[in-house]
C-alpha cells in the first residue's frame, strides 16, 4: 500500500511538471498564432521589467492555463499529503538511502511551496528552480516506492542469486548508472530552461546548427534576467543541449543494458522513454505543434527522473539485501 502511494505521488509529480511547463510555454509565447515568426519577434519575457507579471495577467483568462493552473493546485496539495504519508508509514520498511531519499522528498516538496510564491518570476533562476526541483522529486519518489521493502513469490528467487553475490554487483553498476543518468537530467534541463528562458526554442531547426553558434556563458547564467546576446547565442543553447542530451542517451542505453536481465519491463520502459523524449524534442524546434510537443517533452523528462530513481532506489534495496520483485 505505501509503495502504491509512493508511485502515485510521483506520478502526481509529472503532472505538477506538466501543467506547470503548459502554463510558461504559454506565456513565453510558445505555439503563437503565427508560429515561428510571432515568437521570433516577440519580446522575451526577461527583457522588460514586470514581463513574467504581465505575461501571466495577459494568460490568466485563456481555458487551457485555468484548467492548468487547477490540476498543478491540485497536484501540488495532493502531493504534499502523500509525501508526508509515505515518509513517516515508510520510514521503518526503507534502507538508508531510500530514508535519504525520502527526506529529500519531503524537503524539496516544502522547497517548491515556498518558490511558488515567487512564479512566474522574470529571473530565469526561478524557472530553473522549478523545473528542477520537479525532477528532483520525481526522482526521488521513484526512488522511495523502488526502495520499499516488497515480500512476494520471488523473493527465494532473490536471496538464492544473492548468495552468489551477483545481485550487490550488478547492481552497484545500476546504482551508478542511474545516478550518472539523473546527474546529466539535471544538465540536459539546465540548458533547456535556459532555451525557454532565452526565447530561443526556434533558433535552431536543424539537426546541427554549428554554422554561426557561439558559446556563451550570459546565456547559461540563471541570474542573468535579460543580458545581451549575440544572435549565434540560441544556436548555442541548442547545442549545448543537444551534446548534453547525448550523454544522457548514452548513459541510459548503458543502464537499460544492465537491467536487461533482472528487469526487462523498467529497461524497456526506459528506452521508449528516451526515443519518445528525442522525438519530442526534434518536433518541438521543427515546429508542427510546438506547445504540444514542448510541455510533452518536459513530461517526458520527468517520467525519465522518476524511472531513473525506481532503478536506483531499487538498486538499493537489493544492495540492502531486502527482498524485492526481480522482473520488472
Amino acid at each position: 500500500m505505501i509503495r502504491i502511494l509512493a508511485f502515485a505521488a510521483a506520478l502526481l509529480t509529472v503532472c505538477i511538471t506538466a501543467s506547470s511547463a503548459f502554463i510558461r510555454h504559454v506565456q513565453n509565447g510558445v505555439g503563437c498564432a503565427d508560429w515561428p515568426a510571432c515568437y521570433r519577434t516577440a519580446p522575451a519575457a526577461a527583457a522588460t521589467t514586470g514581463a513574467a507579471a504581465a505575461a501571466a495577467a495577459t494568460t490568466g483568462d485563456l481555458p487551457g492555463v485555468r484548467s492548468a493552473r487547477a490540476l498543478h493546485r491540485v497536484s501540488a496539495t495532493a502531493v504534499g499529503v502523500l509525501v508526508l504519508a509515505v515518509t513517516v508509514l515508510g520510514w521503518t520498511s526503507l534502507p538508508t538511502s531510500g530514508r535519504l531519499a525520502a527526506v529529500l522528498a519531503v524537503t524539496v516538496t516544502a522547497f517548491l511551496a515556498w518558490l511558488g510564491r515567487y512564479t512566474p518570476h522574470d529571473l530565469p533562476l526561478v524557472t530553473l528552480g522549478n523545473l528542477g526541483g520537479g525532477l528532483l522529486l520525481a526522482a526521488a519518489l521513484g526512488w522511495v516506492a523502488a526502495a520499499l521493502r516488497h515480500r512476494d513469490a520471488t523473493a527465494g528467487a532473490n536471496d538464492s542469486r544473492r548468495s552468489t553475490g551477483t545481485i550487490p554487483s550488478e547492481a552497484a553498476a545500476i546504482s551508478r548508472a542511474a545516478i550518472v543518468g539523473l546527474a546529466l537530467v539535471a544538465l540536459v534541463a539546465w540548458t533547456g530552461a535556459m532555451i525557454g528562458a532565452r526565447h530561443a526554442i526556434a533558433a535552431c531547426a536543424a539537426p546541427l546548427c554549428v554554422g554561426g553558434a557561439q558559446w556563451s556563458t550570459a546565456a547559461l547564467d540563471p541570474l542573468q534576467a535579460s543580458p545581451t546576446l549575440g544572435a549565434g547565442a540560441g544556436p548555442g543553447l541548442h547545442l549545448a543541449h543537444r551534446f548534453a542530451a547525448l550523454g544522457f542517451v548514452v548513459t541510459a542505453a548503458l543502464l537499460a543494458w544492465r537491467l536487461r536481465a533482472a528487469r526487462r519491463r523498467l529497461a524497456a520502459w526506459l528506452v521508449v522513454l528516451v526515443v519518445a523524449q528525442v522525438v519530442a524534442g526534434a518536433a518541438t524546434v521543427m515546429g508542427g505543434w510546438p506547445l504540444g510537443s514542448a510541455t510533452l517533452h518536459n513530461v517526458l523528462a520527468a517520467l525519465l527522473a522518476m524511472t531513473l530513481g525506481i532503478a536506483a532506489g531499487g538498486a538499493a534495496r537489493a544492495r540492502a539485501g531486502m527482498p524485492g520483485p526481480s522482473r520488472g
